[in-house]
């Protein structure tokens, strides 16, 4: 486990309200090793994690465990995170909990416009899938998507009745760096607040890891098929194409 750091800020927001732009703001502020579900890609390992928290979580679940999950627990894979977006939304009782001193950003997306986009991951398979149908109280894909009204309106509901209003920012996109500094003490930045482009991160970062893999082995087998360097410039093409 690398470096343990006091994760000092939870970017709360239900999946695909901006948490990729809010893991962007939040490194630009000099929040070190801000987490985001994009991080798991390179390392199988944290969905492995997610989802032994998903059993000790949610009820719903085949193999429940009922085990709770402690700050010890979580900084297995938090540990040197200042910062959590993304992968805290389903998670976020426990980790309020668990890092009580941490402030919670909570960003509200009109729930119209929230709905009528997929919900990355909700058609995956494994651990991905266990913790968004643990989450919802689901068993299925359909029964999620069919539970969007409620998560949404629970989700909210948690978060603005049990967290103290000192330790909550209410974020809307579009409103710039100056609610998000004011609330973190900081001084606000003189440049645009981070638009990213989740799924466009995502993309990238799977064609990245395809390639290397592809890379690796291409370059194992060269020996037995043709020079390393052909070999790598073929799976390039192809993984261009």
């Amino acid at each position: 486990m690398a470096t343990s750091r006091p994760t000092k800020v939870l970017s709360v927001g239900l999946p695909r309200t901006g948490s990729y732009s809010m893991m962007l703001a939040l490194t630009e502020l000099g929040f070190k090793d801000v987490y985001h579900g994009l991080n798991a890609i390179d390392s199988p390992n944290d969905w492995r994690f997610f989802g032994r928290a998903s059993d000790a979580l949610f009820p719903s679940l085949p193999f429940y465990t009922g085990k709770g999950m402690t700050a010890a627990d979580w900084d297995h894979v938090f540990g040197p995170c200042e910062g959590i977006t993304d992968i805290a939304a389903p998670f976020t009782p426990s980790l309020i909990d668990a890092y009580p001193e941490a402030k919670l950003v909570l960003v509200i997306r009109d729930y119209e416009k929230w709905r009528v986009e997929p919900m990355m991951g909700a058609d995956s398979t494994g651990n991905i899938q266990k913790m968004m149908l643990g989450w919802v109280g689901g068993s299925n894909v359909p029964e999620l998507e069919s539970k969007l009204g409620e998560i949404y309106e629970r989700h909210h509901e948690h978060i603005l009745k049990t967290v103290p209003k000192e330790r909550l920012l209410v974020y809307k996109l579009g409103e710039g760096w100056g609610p998000l500094c004011e609330f973190l003490e900081m001084p606000v930045l003189e440049r645009l607040f981070p638009q990213g482009n989740e799924a466009a991160a995502l993309r990238s970062k799977i064609f990245d890891k395809q390639k290397r893999v592809l890379l690796e082995a291409g370059a194992r087998f060269a020996p037995w098929l043709v020079g390393a360097g052909a070999v790598a410039e073929g799976l390039w093409y192809t993984l261009s194409m």
